[in-house]
């Protein structure tokens, strides 16, 4: 009795606890691999609005309204009187 005892301590906890630390990674790289998919959307969604309001500063720059008014600008301030 005592021999089957040291056996199973011996040689059966470590297969168990071996097995369960294995699981264990195996779990944790899942979980790291689920986040870093959900990392790469939240990159890829924050990377589509900056390119939405890069277009859109684009369109008012080379707008030609917005190229008049800083002309005009630039006169105005030549043409005030220094103090």
């Amino acid at each position: 009795m005592e021999f089957v005892l040291v056996i199973l301590f011996f040689f059966v906890a470590p297969i168990v606890i071996i097995g369960m630390w294995t699981s264990h990674k195996k779990d944790m790289a899942k979980m790291k691999m689920e986040l870093g998919k959900s990392e790469k959307q939240n990159i890829d969604n924050e990377f589509a609005a900056l390119k939405s309001r890069l277009e859109v500063l684009e369109a008012i720059v080379t707008d030609k309204k917005y190229q008049l008014n800083e002309e005009i600008s630039q006169l105005n301030d030549k043409s005030a009187p220094l103090n």
